[in-house]
């Protein structure tokens, strides 16, 4: 808890002399999208043409000078057939910007995997990449996060609770995320990330048997038209900390696009995962999606999307077939 204490007390510091210039921004940005489901091997409600408000994003920020600055993000979703969820801060956090590219951040920030994974696949507003779409990483999370980024190699270290934005809690030991990339070429990345802890799962008086570790990797290429790249996970015991069972869970992802015009766009997208590999080795889960976006207005996307998602078993075999208009509002 050492290095808490020095970043509260560094950032406590540095807002002691922010000068009196300060700004102040509110912004938001919501995910809408109408779209038709239909599903095979399984009973669901979800069927048919809904209406999903997927995020509600409302952000504010508070710039007390150069370097120091203030973040706070709500979230909110409304999937079909569901109540609103709570209103979750999946960013609050002071940060400072520090010389040569490096950046300290205080609070509820961004994981370095996801964040930098995220700006490379792109289209978030139709869905996240693969490892918090499966559910083999968070976002965002409490603690103290570090990044440095340059020409030529660009690296983050996260030290968190390990219990998320939804519901943040400490449990009896903190967590550790990192990456690093190496800018091999202009738009051109060979990157790797890990995480190791107990995600709060020894919390109270359940205790720690097993350790939750996760591997990134991904090789990607990123220029003004094109995007494309592959990407590749494996945790091991992620809800297993407390468990005497051991699972572990590992995929593939991979995506292309061409933004064929200064607005328009087509890509594509492949993941095939594993969710149980030593539970339930013959349980595999394979995603496509394919769209055509466009950007009508500085404050709306739109994209026609279709996706399908496939789950075969020993046991059962499921399909998802989704179809639809996707879109991306800023204010």
């Amino acid at each position: 808890m050492t290095l808490s204490r020095i970043a509260v007390a560094f950032c406590l510091g540095g807002l002691l002399n922010v000068s009196a210039q300060a700004e102040t921004n509110l912004s938001s940005q919501l995910f809408i999208n109408a779209s038709n489901i239909q599903q095979k091997g399984q009973i669901s409600n979800s069927e048919g043409w809904e209406l999903d408000l997927k995020r509600f994003y409302l952000d504010f920020s508070h710039k007390f000078d150069e370097n120091w600055s203030a973040v706070v993000t709500t979230d909110v979703q409304w999937r079909r057939q569901q109540d609103p969820t709570d209103v979750w801060f999946r960013h609050a956090y002071v940060q400072c910007k520090l010389p040569d590219g490096q950046l300290l951040q205080l609070g509820v920030a961004p994981l370095p995997w996801i964040d930098y994974i995220a700006r490379k696949v792109g289209y978030r507003y139709v869905d996240p990449s693969l490892t918090p779409m499966n559910q083999f990483a968070g976002p965002t999370d409490l603690g103290v996060h570090y990044s440095n980024k340059n020409d030529n190699v660009s690296y983050a270290v996260s030290v968190v609770t390990g219990g998320g934005f939804k519901k943040p809690r400490v449990g009896d030991s903190v967590d550790v995320e990192a990456y690093a990339a190496w800018h091999i070429a202009p738009g051109f990345d060979i990157a790797v990330g890990g995480y190791r802890g107990a995600r709060t799962q020894d919390k109270d008086e359940a205790p720690k048997i097993n350790t939750a570790e996760r591997f990134n990797a991904s090789i990607n290429y990123q220029v003004k038209r094109i995007r494309l790249g592959v990407e590749y996970v494996h945790n091991n015991n992620w809800g297993q900390v407390a468990s005497l069972v051991k699972d572990a869970k590992s995929g593939w992802g991979s995506w292309a696009s061409y933004r064929y015009a200064p607005k328009q766009s087509v890509f594509v997208r492949y993941d095939t995962t594993k969710p149980n590999r030593r539970l339930n080795p013959g349980y595999e889960k394979d995603y496509v999606q394919v769209g055509w976006d466009w950007k009508v207005a500085p404050y709306l996307t739109v994209a026609i999307v279709g996706k399908r998602i496939e789950e075969t078993s020993v046991n059962f075999h499921r399909e998802s077939n989704e179809f639809g208009l996707w879109s991306m509002w800023n204010f």
